[in-house]
């Protein structure tokens, strides 16, 4: 965007140069430095803006003028009129404002691209805007809430919530099984499937104990033999032991390969409640007077708005952990290892 060198932030009354990170008011379109925005909380003519006040520059020479390639904010469209009408509401107001000032709905305009206090807190939320004006409910719960929850990938899902249906095909479920659900925290169904996979094991392991020792005992006495030069007599002992373990082997691998089909149809219904399930959670803290800023201690001091802050704590609840998955499959290899040495 273009800053007038003569140019000043209202909140620190310094002139602007091309090294500062400017922030533009998304309702006037008043300059400041990102720092003083922040300190500040919100904009410093936010007293005029339900007067429809909008900034305007002094006027200086061409030359004068000097353009801040660091700016990576938005500024308000070119006008063709100074006033449009809400394109929820029907009210009057400033033409590229991003709300409404009368119901507060947020205005589609796809040459404005706001400043959202969220990305201070490294929380994208580009992907939920897009249904902040969706009137569709998902069991009661708005689209913006739902995807405020969800946060990636939304537009996979939210038209699988919409519909709805009990049964539908996860390719990413059905190759991670239980560790993609964790991925998505839904913990409880991670670890059934989980305990399921390692009950298998363990039981199948169980009822063949004394093939699984014999071959164990053959291949290890014949390590070297059967890598190097094994003999026809060698080879047919070998596929005699092993004859006797590969039931185990097929009852594990098909046990596993039922449990991930199960994981793979069921996932996209399983994640559809737990997101719910998150939503009512939330509801009923408010309901009992629960507020975010005790919920988020860090935003106390920042310029987030309520609903800025529910999306915020809506996402930290749902969204994805990569942590999880990881931490459970080495959990698991060393509770395997442990048993198996007992």
């Amino acid at each position: 965007m273009i800053i007038n060198s003569n140019e000043k932030c209202p909140v620190c009354d310094r002139n602007f140069t091309d090294e500062d990170d400017i922030v533009i008011c998304p309702h006037c379109a008043t300059p400041h430095h990102r720092e003083c925005y922040k300190a500040l909380g919100h904009c410093f003519n936010r007293d005029k803006h339900s007067e429809g006040f909008d900034y305007t520059a002094e006027k200086t020479d061409e030359a004068d003028s000097t353009v801040n390639e660091n700016t990576q904010y938005y500024q308000p469209p070119v006008k063709e009129s100074s006033k449009t009408v809400c394109s929820q509401c029907g009210a009057e107001i400033s033409n590229g404002a991003p709300f409404c000032s009368q119901c507060g709905a947020r205005q589609s305009n796809a040459q404005y691209k706001e400043y959202s206090p969220l990305n201070e807190f490294g929380f994208n939320n580009t992907t939920q805007q897009r249904y902040e004006n969706d009137t569709q409910t998902i069991d009661g719960k708005s689209i913006a809430d739902v995807a405020a929850v969800v946060r990636t990938n939304t537009e996979k899902f939210i038209p699988k919530f919409l519909e709805n249906k009990k049964v539908s095909w996860n390719w990413s479920a059905f190759i991670f099984g239980p560790y993609y659900l964790l991925y998505r925290k839904m913990y409880k169904q991670g670890i059934v499937f989980l305990a399921l996979s390692l009950i298998t094991s363990f039981v199948v392991s169980g009822l063949f104990a004394e093939e699984i020792a014999a071959f164990g005992s053959f291949f290890s006495s014949n390590y070297q033999a059967l890598y190097s030069n094994p003999s026809n007599e060698l080879i047919t002992q070998f596929m005699e032991i092993y004859k006797q373990v590969l039931p185990m082997m097929l009852i594990t691998i098909s046990v596993n390969l039922i449990l991930r089909l199960i994981i793979a149809l069921f996932a996209d219904s399983f994640y559809r409640a737990k997101t719910l399930e998150v939503l009512d959670k939330v509801d009923r803290n408010l309901a009992e007077g629960g507020s975010f800023s005790s919920s988020l201690p860090m935003m106390e001091r920042s310029s987030l708005s309520q609903a800025d802050m529910k999306r915020l704590y809506l996402g930290k609840l749902g969204g994805t952990s990569i942590f999880t998955p990881i931490i459970a499959y080495l959990a698991l290899d060393l509770i395997t290892s442990f048993i198996s040495h007992l």
